[in-house]
């Protein structure tokens, strides 16, 4: 088991052979993150600093970059260095949408819109991140959608907030060999129980023996099912709220509302000019806002699952982080058709990881849950 040590130029450092123990957390459309425990040495002290990018042996692609560094001594006297970091795609955050992009257009295309204009050819080019390259999205098949960025968002958040709603994933992987990095938009590919797709399927369940721990999560404790969107509130003119979701009645309805004051219906450009969109265009960039925040305010189905890697189905050639498969608790009477969203791979003293997957999405952590109830 081995880990290279890279800096950001993909420039190799060295290799991390002793390894205490290594988590490495991969996610669909959110940025992944690592924990290793490696024993002190010189060498290990050399190879992991701070911003240092770290690769796995079986792995030529994902990199994560080294954010936090932990050198200790127990009452034994034995020296260990605890490092922490994300994956690179963490450098998406490094930039906000500095200028609004109001537009209609396929997910894909808003992603790599959002990528281009603030990360790898921005007008200033002091924001630019060298050496990231687009890969090609003409096969991911997404319709149009009404789009407008939230007034000076993370360029990171906006990502995720896109690809979340749209069901895609995204991430930015390091190619050693040309020594570039490449922005990547892809969609999981169908495993599930009676897919049109030829593919064979993917079943998971205790049953089947390819389960050794699992976790059922059901929740409605977020749910909201009709949103009212409130436009720009200028003093001169009357504020416009949509509504989404007006089906819902009775108990079943569930009511929230969304500040959009960063959608504006009239504006001026970089030269001064008053520039404005119609009327049915504005409201539909609200109602689309409306779509777009009822995301997290869904019903939650969730697994969590630690599998079995001995058993049938074999990680990464029978499924893989984005793929959607078929999960079956008989006992529980549950059956779903989901996707995976995260893989946790453990390393202990083995080659071979425990994998624990997350079967759907997991429940909100208490950050997100904050960002989704205070929108602005």
């Amino acid at each position: 088991m081995e880990i290279y040590s890279y800096d950001r130029d993909l420039e190799l450092k060295g290799v991390i052979e002793k390894i205490t123990s290594f988590i490495w957390v991969r996610r669909y459309n959110s940025v992944g993150e690592f924990k290793l425990l490696v024993p002190f040495t010189p060498r290990h002290n050399e190879l992991l600093q701070m911003y240092r990018l770290l690769r796995k042996w079986d792995n030529d692609e994902e990199a994560g970059e080294i954010r936090y560094i932990d050198i200790r001594m127990n009452t034994q006297g034995i020296e260990e260095i605890e490092i922490q970091g994300h994956f690179v795609t963490n450098w998406l955050g490094k930039r906000i949408v500095l200028n609004p992009i109001v537009v209609t257009a396929p997910t894909p295309q808003i992603m790599t819109r959002i990528v281009t204009e603030n990360i790898t050819n921005p007008a200033n080019p002091r924001r630019r991140l060298h050496n990231i390259t687009h890969t090609d999205i003409s096969s991911i098949s997404r319709g149009n959608i009404e789009y407008s960025s939230e007034l000076f968002i993370n360029a990171g958040l906006a990502l995720e907030r896109a690809a979340k709603a749209s069901r895609l994933g995204y991430n930015l992987t390091a190619d050693i060999r040309q020594k570039r990095y490449f922005f990547n938009i892809y969609d999981g590919k169908d495993f599930t129980s009676g897919n049109l797709s030829g593919n064979p399927p993917a079943v998971f369940s205790v049953e089947f023996d390819n389960i050794l721990e699992q976790t059922f999560t059901n929740s409605t404790e977020r749910l909201r099912t009709t949103a009212y969107v409130g436009g720009e509130d200028a003093h001169d003119r009357p504020r416009r709220v949509v509504e989404v979701g007006d089906t819902a009645a009775g108990h079943e309805r569930a009511e929230v509302f969304i500040n959009a004051t960063d959608i504006v219906q009239f504006w001026r450009d970089e030269n001064g000019n008053e520039q404005s969109i119609s009327d049915a265009e504005y409201g539909a960039l609200l109602f689309t806002r409306g779509v777009q925040q009822l995301e997290y305010f869904a019903e939650t189905l969730a697994f969590t699952s630690k599998v079995n890697t001995h058993a049938n189905l074999k990680y990464k050639r029978d499924y893989d982080l984005g793929d959607r498969v078929t999960c079956i608790n008989q006992r529980w009477g549950v059956r779903v058709n989901v996707r995976i969203t995260e893989i946790m791979e453990v390393y202990q003293n083995q080659p071979e990881p425990e994998i624990e997957i997350t079967f759907g999405e997991s429940l909100p952590a208490l950050i997100e849950q904050i960002r989704a109830l205070y929108i602005q």
